[in-house]
């Protein structure tokens, strides 16, 4: 029974930054990827619909030649350029691990 109790307060813990972390996340603007009248696709932080971070224009031969709609194409390239940009952020992480351990800093 005791068992119960210990499991249920560290649940409640657990609860508890669940709950801090959500609200901190949902407080946080959004990014979003919307399609502009112009037909362009923007990506841009939901607190700011005017000032977008990227635009892409997707020409309509790329389009006739990929069978997917323009927020998908766009959605595929920041998808990529952000696995990129960690894969970057990794490969200085590693090469600073490697600097210090041979202690050929720069």
């Amino acid at each position: 029974m005791a068992r119960d109790t210990e499991s249920r307060v560290d649940n409640t813990s657990e609860l508890g930054w669940f709950r801090e972390t959500n609200e901190r996340i949902m407080s946080e603007p959004r990014i979003e990827l919307v399609q502009l009248a112009n037909g362009d696709i923007a990506l841009r932080r939901s607190d700011n619909p005017d000032e977008p971070l990227v635009t892409i224009t997707i020409s309509d031969q790329v389009q006739d030649l990929l069978p997917m709609d323009k927020i998908d194409i766009a959605q595929s390239m920041v998808e990529a350029g952000i696995e990129r940009y960690r894969d970057i952020q990794l490969e200085r992480v590693e090469q600073q691990e490697i600097a210090v351990a041979t202690g050929m800093l720069h």
